[in-house]
């Protein structure tokens, strides 16, 4: 019975390994370089820095409809107050083109002589293609249900990893590498770096598994999003909500005295007419996603209308909002990502040992190895290629283009590669269930 329990852990590692392992592999890379996104952003945007300071801000007025009067075809989104005394204020603003055209632009103010110091499209940013392609594989919804898929996957093969190689490394020193051959030394190490990162691992692939299928397990659960609260009467028409004026500087003022160390990162108003500012940002250095703190304020009179400082919530909205913190580990510091980093490389570490193993077991002569050897390398240096190709043409062409380049290619991959798996696997098991007398 134990050896049945056993051969069946092996199948469900075996083939969750060869069907997950790419992807896998290529959200290990793009999430080890994710995490640094924010860090990512502020080295490209130092150009921005102000090289002299002012005594005090411009009013906000002035500076929305100079940047109105410049794009008169975007809407603002919100407003990103400056993170220091030489930070400039960014302004957020969207254009609606359809599905492939749309563009979010992020320009850059000095707020004390309310100069437009220059511009950046956030769509096509690496800081966005590293997000779009780790959370969604750069499609809006398959992509990010195939993310969500293979975090499941991920703690599969943790836990029947764990049930397989426990016992087995009891009686192994651990860190020991045999050399007898490749097949044996890439089985230690795919061991040992497996244990090693186990925990890391199955929190990666359980908060991955909850980002990715989000919208659908929301859906079926009805999970009612917490921190939701809106103003329930309109006090204007949304036109007149659009062009209603705001102390913004004093509303930063009004909502960092409600909530004990407040970073304000986003000031949105409301284009509804309910006559609201939202404040979000961050309280404290805890594992939660960024922005989810926040302050509502009447746009008029700066009335506090809404408190939410998620440490003063309840567990169920601490639970629900500490996923994203924890996958890309927005907590800690820069020492913390550097070591999320090396961890997050090494679920592709395994992926890349694991088929490795599985390649080697049926092979006998050096030239079948060899070729096995160069397989894997070509397909290894294949993603990694493809990957920095997508993030250059977002870069220097457009998100856009990447996207109508790598969906058709997934898809088509994908159509073709399960029906000739599940075909070979048929004919195998044909052959096996043969007649001695027909094999011959």
């Amino acid at each position: 019975m134990a050896k049945k329990s056993k051969n069946i852990l092996w199948k469900i590692h075996q083939w969750v390994g060869l069907y997950v392992g790419i992807v896998i592999a290529a959200l290990s890379l793009t999430g080890a370089a994710a995490v640094f996104i924010p860090e990512i952003d502020h080295f490209l945007e130092r150009k921005y820095e102000l090289s002299e300071v002012g005594d005090t801000y411009i009013p906000m007025d002035s500076i929305i409809a100079e940047v109105q009067l410049r794009n008169p075809d975007f809407r603002i989104l919100g407003a990103m107050p400056p993170e220091s005394k030489t930070s400039p204020l960014i302004m957020d603003i969207f254009k609606e083109d359809g599905a492939t055209s749309s563009q979010r632009v992020q320009i850059f103010i000095d707020p004390f002589t309310g100069e437009i110091l220059g511009q950046k499209s956030h769509t096509d940013s690496l800081s966005n293609f590293l997000r779009q392609v780790h959370v969604r594989l750069m499609d809006s919804w398959w992509g990010r249900q195939i993310v969500g898929l293979a975090g499941i996957g991920l703690c599969l093969l943790c836990i029947s990893g764990l049930l397989i190689y426990g016992k087995f490394m009891k009686n192994q020193v651990f860190g020991a590498i045999r050399k007898k051959n490749l097949r044996i030394l890439m089985a230690d190490w795919h061991k040992m770096v497996g244990i090693a990162a186990l925990l890391f691992n199955l929190m990666i692939g359980a908060t991955g598994a909850w980002l990715g299928l989000q919208p659908v397990l929301i859906k079926a659960f009805d999970i009612k999003a917490p921190n939701t609260f809106k103003r329930s009467e309109k006090i204007l028409s949304p036109e007149e909500d659009i062009l209603q004026p705001y102390a913004y500087w004093e509303s930063l003022e009004v909502a960092k005295n409600q909530i004990p160390d407040f970073k304000i990162t986003q000031v949105i108003p409301s284009k509804d007419g309910t006559n609201t500012l939202e404040l979000k940002g961050d309280a404290g250095h805890l594992p939660f996603e960024p922005h989810i703190s926040k302050v509502v304020l009447d746009k008029s009179t700066l009335q506090v209308l809404d408190v939410y400082d998620i440490r003063d919530q309840e567990f169920s909205d601490k639970f629900y909002y500490m996923q994203e913190g924890l996958h890309f580990g927005r907590f800690g510091g820069i020492l913390l990502k550097i070591a999320y980093s090396l961890l997050g490389l090494t679920t592709g570490i395994l992926s890349i040992t694991g088929f490795l193993i599985y390649m080697l077991r049926s092979k006998k002569t050096e030239k079948e190895k060899s070729q096995v050897k160069k397989t894997i390398f070509i397909y290894s240096v294949g993603v990694i290629l493809l990957i920095v190709l997508l993030g250059a043409v977002t870069v220097f062409v457009s998100y856009a283009i990447a996207t109508m380049i790598v969906t058709p290619m997934v898809y088509i991959f994908l159509s073709l590669f399960i029906p000739l798996q599940i075909m070979w696997h048929i004919r195998k098991k044909r052959e096996i269930n043969k007649p001695e007398y027909e094999k011959v």
